[in-house]
């Protein structure tokens, strides 16, 4: 089911929008603080439709003429992860959330999952208010990745997460992405999304671009200054290597692969 936004204008954040984004794929949406991050993602799940042009999610049109049944059945094909997430658990306990959102799940990936986040099968048997922030963010992604919802939007998905849950992240959405879903997150963690994203939706003076080489995007410093992100370390790190050492590496989203190269060129 792939994104495309044909013409889309929205107030005074950008005009005139064209991109698609094809399913298999990853994108990072990245841009100043402001700059309409949250707002794509309202978009594309209908919840303000005060704008210009036509969104398509695969073969489902929605614009400012979208009626809430419409709405609804799009909406089966999403699973949105708010900034404000919070509130998104709401059952009597986290199993009831988890069957209220995917019915009766598959019972070993369940726990496998767990164990891959880092969280207690007794997890399931609180109430959310007894968990933490962290806790709560990656109770939703497990209830996420055990949907079939086809659009996953993940925003400020780094937000309260630890390094353990970052990493298992990047492994868990590398491996649902080939069901063909479409996945949309923002993050301001430049590692994250260097390590995750195919490609990166940057919203710059009220315009969208795609860039399809998410390595062309991170080198350059202009760019992520306007988006107030720091490079990635592991390119920082790169360039260290070839200033001191004058051993010139090719760009990489793996530490492992980095260090293989800087051994091979090093012999």
């Amino acid at each position: 089911m792939a994104v495309k936004f044909a013409d889309v204008s929205y107030k005074d954040l950008f005009q005139k929008v064209n991109f698609k984004i094809d399913k298999g794929h990853i994108v990072s949406v990245v841009g100043k603080s402001g700059s309409g991050k949250t707002t794509i993602f309202d978009l594309i799940i209908g919840q303000d439709l005060n704008f210009y042009g036509k969104i398509t999610l695969g073969k489902k049109i929605i614009d400012n003429n979208t009626k809430s049944k419409q709405l609804k059945e799009i909406r089966e094909h999403i699973f949105y992860l708010k900034q404000d997430y919070y509130n998104q658990l709401f059952n009597i306990n986290i199993l009831e959330d988890i069957n209220y959102y995917v019915g009766n799940a598959n019972k070993a990936e369940l726990y496998e999952l767990l164990k891959a986040f880092g969280l207690d099968s007794g997890v399931l048997k609180k109430h959310h208010s007894e968990l933490s922030n962290g806790e709560i963010k990656k109770a939703l992604l497990i209830i996420m990745l055990l949907s079939d919802r086809k659009i996953l939007l993940l925003d400020d998905v780094t937000a309260d997460l630890d390094l353990k849950g970052k990493k298992t992240l990047i492994k868990q959405l590398k491996k649902v992405k080939r069901d063909d879903k479409v996945i949309i997150l923002s993050s301001s963690d430049a590692d994250f999304l260097l390590g995750v994203a195919d490609a990166v939706l940057y919203i710059n003076d009220n315009k969208i671009d795609i860039e399809s080489d998410k390595y062309n995007f991170f080198c350059n410093r202009s760019i992520l200054n306007k988006c107030s992100m720091e490079m990635p370390k592991i390119l920082e790190f790169k360039d260290v290597v070839l200033k001191r050492k004058k051993i010139k590496l090719l760009c990489r989203d793996n530490i492992n692969d980095l260090i293989k190269d800087i051994y091979r060129n090093a012999k």
